[in-house]
Parts: structure tokens; C-alpha cells; sequence
């Protein structure tokens, strides 16, 4: 017997013709399974501000530097009309005056076309399989216009919240047993910072500087954040590679020429902001202010001379110096701290080790002092530290004594910002911080000295105590007599780029719609579970490149959301 074949001239299968109706039928199931799909698994969203800026992009400019080839994005400048619609084209009229950085150099542009944001998938939360996290990326109803707002997920049902010096702190709240407010509660032991994932803070550190960046060619516009100590150093005041030809111990200082502040460069936008205003500068109408940032990384590639070194990068902040003592031809390492002050010992926190090194080798540093926690990384791997064995403790006051060097009684009796509560307080005026510095010290240096290169300065994402504009509003979590306690259905929302974000710490009063009101949730700035859509994973479809001669996605920027 023979068999048919599946085709060709001596097939005796016949296919019946597809009818209407069954082409309908798939159709509508197609329709029906990607309806599903996109109310109750994945749905696209795109970014329409700069809210979470440098993590995510709503419209903006990407800007090259012509003295280093750094990238950097700033929102949009040129506004049409009273509706404050960016503009397509930005400096059209006049030019935009950019500051690069990480030289502090200005650049005039003109004619710069405006990119849309990122779009971003969003895995929407289930109940009992899937639900939100701290840290979490997430799109949600904002209560008060009932748009769809993108903000990190900071606060969690049943916890009482706090922001001191850019840090979060909570506690769970026990009905009956912890109180409301109060500078007393404040100066409780049960309150714990909020620390972040190895993962999520990497993704969360912002530029300062890199030495990788400095001008290509001398400029004598520019002057190098660091001064090195002793003779035997070239290349600090104009290179990217700094080289040490001399014997003997030396270091390098930051000299303050850039400030370590919440400075971010995405915003920017015309008289708003100078990347290297102080906190202590006078008030300017029309600028916000700046603050002091304390939570920094310090990071360098060490290339060995004749033999290996014993490299110490220093962080001093709040009052306390933090280090670590990385022995390279050892191969051991410790982080340490002290209270900040001469003839103190040093308490080591953790210690570890790795392989040794000798001469000619490079070897990778990066120090950590984030939401008080030291953390030491060689080569990438974690050494010793980290948010458990890296970590100390303080409670919001004594974070807000050791960040402004104010007693108790003066923070609690300071009105000279407000009562804190409808009116900003003590810790939302920028110019009571003090100040963070950081340098290297090296020690056990051969004749053949030694080079450092990619010397870089990020620092945290500091969430402030004030408004970015002129309204005098409390900030939520901002004052001793004014802070959330969330139920067990509420969340609480901030963003990324938090001098320019308004979030969970600053919505208005009154600001609900009245249907949520009614039926979700009464209490301002906080977000109920029922307006919570779900996490932000990937961004598949970057901002456009636009100055080319055909718009074409910046596919370098395509990414996972942490």
C-alpha cells in the first residue's frame, strides 16, 4: 500500500479551505489571550518626566562632551507657551548652556532634538505569588489624578518612616504601643536604616567624578577635584592617569572644588540649578538648594610598580572617619571607623581576604560607606563588609546630630525653617550639613612606585528634607513631629531623581480624588495596594537617538530594572 505524501502532484491529502468563521474564532482568541496577557501579567508603560532620572528617562537630551566623550542626559529646557510642553527642537531660540559633569566645563548647544522616554514592561503583581518589595521599581494610580506614576517602592505596609541626611530609616508600628510622632520616639532603638542590595545600589550610585574623564586636551578651564600630598605625583592636576614615581608613604586629597551635594545632572535646566552650588551658598529666587551628600563610594584601579602596596581609602562624614586597609601583597583586608577625631582607635567591623599580588599587577579597589554600612570590593568580589558584617547602627537623631553637629535640644527647638510639620523644619535647611571628604592613602611604596587609574567619586541617591520649590511644605518623614505610619493595605513612593520628584514626601493636602477617597484610601501620600499596578523589569525600548539622520533607539540603554 502506498503512502501519501504531504505534497506534490501525488498527494491524495486535500486540505478543506479556511471559512470566515474560523478565522474569526482565532482571531477573537488571539484578541482575548493578549487582553489577558497585557490586564494580568505584562503591560508597556512609558516614562514621561524625569521623576526617576539618572534610572530611567522620561523626555530628554543626551549631550557629549567634546573635551572627554562623556554622555549624559538633561531634561528638557525650552518649554512652549503656558501649557510648559517641551519643546521638539530645544535651543531653537537661544543656546543651551550645559555644564559636562565631570570637568565642569560649559558647552552652548543649539537645535538639540527632544528624545521621548524609556518604555519600560511592568509584570504586573499577583496576589499570593507576587507581591511588592522594597526597592521595587513600580507603576501605580497616583491618588490624587489617578494617572499612571512610576516611583521606587521605599515604605511598606506597617511601618513608620523616616528620612535623615538622605537616608531611610523604619520601624513596624505595634497599635498601642508605638507612637505617632514626637522627637522622643525618634531617639528610639527601634528604628533600623533601610539598606540596599549589592545589585539595586550599584544601579542607584550616581557620577561625581572620574579621572577617566578628564579633558583630552589642558584646559585651563578645568581644575582637578583631587591634590595629591608630597612630591613624586604627575598627571593629578590634568590626566587621567595619575602616576607616583616617588618612596614612601603619600596620599590624595579631595580638595573641594566639587562638592559632594544631590546635584544631579539630568536637571540641569536653565537658571534652576548649578551642578557646583553649596548648601551654604546665599538663596537665589528661582533655584532650589542643594544638600550635602554623606553615603559615597570611592573606587580605583591600582597598577603596581616594583611591588605591591597597601592602599587605605578614607571617607569622613557625620562626625566619624570610615577606611579600609587593603594589603595587596597580603592579601588581607579591613574596614574600620572611628569618631572623628585625632588619637581615636580605630574598631574594625569585618575583615577579610584575597589572592596576593606582587609587582606589575593591577588590582581593583572600591569602597563603599552607604546606609551605614562599609562595604570593600577587590576586583569586583565583595572582601569584607557589606549591609550585615559592614554595618553600624544610629537612630534618625543621632544620624541628625552627627550629620549637622546640632544638639538634641538645638534640632528639636530650631524654628527657623518652620514647625516641621506644616511648615519645613530644622532638617530641610541645606546649610547646617556638614560637608563629607574623602582620600587615599598609600603606604609600603617600592622605588617603583605605582599608577592609579579610573579614580572615581559616585555617591548615593539622597532623599532630601525640602521641597524643590518655593511652597514651604512639609516633607513627610522629614521632622521629628512628622512622620508616616502606613496601614497594612499602604505603601509609600519616592523618586529616583528626589530633588525633582514629587512623591509620596510632597503631596498636597486635599489632593485625592474624591472617588479614591471615598472607596480606596483617605490618607495623602500614601498609595493603597489596590492603586498598586506592578514592577518595572526591563527597559525594552530606550529613548530615540535623534541626531543622526534617522531616529533609531539607544540600544545600548536596553536593560534589566533593579
Amino acid at each position: 500500500m502506498s503512502t501519501p505524501t504531504a505534497s506534490g502532484s501525488g498527494s491524495s491529502t486535500h486540505h478543506k479551505p479556511v471559512g470566515i468563521k474560523e478565522t474569526i474564532t482565532s482571531l477573537v482568541i488571539a484578541f482575548m489571550l493578549a487582553f489577558i496577557f497585557r490586564g494580568f501579567i505584562v503591560e508597556g508603560f512609558q516614562i514621561p518626566t524625569g521623576s526617576m532620572a539618572p534610572t530611567l528617562l522620561g523626555k530628554n537630551i543626551t549631550h557629549t562632551s567634546p573635551h572627554n566623550g562623556y554622555s549624559w542626559t538633561t531634561g528638557p529646557w525650552d518649554m512652549i507657551g503656558r501649557s510648559q510642553v517641551p519643546a521638539k527642537v530645544q535651543g531653537a531660540s537661544s543656546p543651551l548652556r550645559v555644564t559636562d559633569p565631570m570637568t565642569g566645563l560649559d558647552l552652548n548647544e543649539t537645535n538639540r532634538k527632544l528624545s521621548s522616554g524609556d518604555r519600560v514592561f511592568v509584570l504586573k503583581y499577583l496576589p499570593m505569588l507576587h507581591e511588592p518589595e522594597r526597592w521595587d521599581v513600580v507603576v501605580f494610580k497616583n491618588p490624587g489624578t489617578h494617572e499612571n506614576y512610576i516611583k521606587r517602592l521605599v515604605g511598606l505596609p506597617g511601618e513608620q518612616l523616616a528620612f535623615v541626611d538622605g537616608d531611610l530609616f523604619t520601624r513596624k508600628f505595634v497599635d498601642g504601643q508605638t507612637a505617632l510622632s514626637g522627637w522622643d520616639s525618634w531617639a528610639a532603638g527601634d528604628w533600623e536604616v533601610a539598606r540596599k542590595s549589592e545589585r539595586i545600589q550599584r544601579v542607584m550610585f550616581q557620577d561625581v567624578s572620574n579621572s577617566r574623564y578628564a579633558p583630552v586636551k589642558v584646559d585651563p578651564g578645568y581644575r582637578s577635584p583631587w591634590d595629591s600630598v608630597g612630591s613624586g605625583w604627575e598627571g593629578v592636576r590634568s590626566a587621567s592617569k595619575f602616576v607616583y614615581s616617588g618612596a614612601g608613604d603619600t596620599s590624595l586629597v579631595w580638595n573641594g572644588s566639587k562638592p559632594i551635594t544631590d546635584r544631579n545632572a539630568y536637571n540641569q535646566l536653565k537658571t534652576v540649578i548649578n551642578l557646583d552650588d553649596r548648601p551654604t551658598d546665599p538663596v537665589q529666587r528661582g533655584k532650589f538648594r542643594s544638600f550635602y551628600v554623606s553615603d559615597i563610594a570611592l573606587s580605583a584601579d591600582i597598577e603596581m610598580g616594583d611591588a605591591a602596596v597597601v592602599a587605605t581609602p578614607l571617607i569622613s562624614a557625620r562626625g566619624h572617619e570610615f577606611r579600609a586597609v587593603v594589603d595587596a601583597g597580603a592579601g588581607t583586608a579591613v574596614v574600620e571607623m572611628r569618631v572623628g577625631v585625632e588619637g581615636e582607635a580605630w574598631g574594625a567591623l569585618d575583615s577579610g581576604s584575597f589572592s596576593k599580588r606582587s609587582g606589575g599587577d593591577v588590582v581593583g579597589v572600591e569602597f563603599w560607606h552607604v546606609d551605614q554600612a562599609l562595604w570593600l570590593f577587590v576586583d569586583g568580589s565583595l572582601v569584607c563588609g557589606g549591609g550585615e558584617k559592614g554595618g553600624y547602627s544610629m537612630s534618625p537623631v543621632e544620624r541628625a546630630m552627627a550629620a549637622t553637629g546640632m544638639s538634641r535640644v538645638e534640632l528639636e527647638t530650631d524654628t527657623g525653617a518652620g514647625n516641621g510639620v506644616t511648615q519645613p523644619g530644622v532638617l530641610s535647611r541645606p546649610e547646617i550639613y556638614k560637608p563629607a571628604t574623602v582620600e587615599w592613602g598609600f603606604s609600603g611604596v617600592g622605588g617603583g612606585g605605582f599608577a592609579l587609574h579610573n579614580v572615581r567619586v559616585r555617591r548615593d541617591i539622597s532623599y532630601k528634607n525640602m521641597s524643590s520649590d518655593s511652597s514651604r511644605q512639609a516633607t513627610r518623614g522629614g521632622d521629628g513631629e512628622f512622620f508616616p505610619t502606613l496601614t497594612g493595605e499602604e505603601y509609600f513612593m519616592c523618586g529616583d531623581n528626589s530633588a525633582r520628584s514629587l512623591d509620596s514626601r510632597l503631596w498636597a493636602e486635599g489632593s485625592i480624588v474624591p472617588w479614591v477617597e471615598e472607596l480606596i484610601d483617605d490618607r495623602v501620600g500614601m498609595v493603597n495596594r489596590d492603586l498598586v499596578v506592578g514592577k518595572a523589569f526591563v527597559v525594552y525600548w530606550p529613548s530615540m537617538l535623534k541626531e543622526g539622520m534617522v531616529p533609531a533607539p539607544d540600544v545600548g540603554r536596553v536593560r534589566w530594572i533593579w
